[in-house]
């Protein structure tokens, strides 16, 4: 399985942590471009330009005619996906205000 898609960090986390393949075929400018270059870089998939609708087609049909290269490219988005990036941001994030919370002086209690 693949996942044809923009370059949106949502989806393309999301497949990665699936392990599917992405073939990209539009990004936001300035804001998604890296995200393009994190998946062709890392060999976890491909950009065709969403303008060419049939290329788009040959390139999905180009990958199912390579199990291989599909498992290669899966392999790799595994290498890259980080399951537990969220539950890791909470963690330092609560660490953080812990660590706030606990060096600030408490109110003085004027009842």
């Amino acid at each position: 399985d693949i996942l044809v898609t923009k370059a949106g960090p949502g989806s393309i986390a999301e497949a990665m942590i699936k392990g599917l393949p992405c073939l990209l075929t539009s990004f936001v400018p300035g804001q998604e471009e890296g995200n393009v270059d994190f998946v062709t870089e890392a060999r976890a998939g491909e950009f065709v330009d969403e303008l060419d609708p049939w290329k788009v087609a040959e390139k999905v049909a180009e990958w199912f005619q390579d199990p291989k290269r599909l498992r290669d490219m899966s392999r790799c988005a595994l290498q890259v996906g980080k399951p537990d990036a969220t539950l890791e941001i909470a963690k330092v994030l609560s660490e953080e205000f812990l660590d706030a919370g606990a060096s600030q002086k408490p109110l003085a209690d004027h009842s």
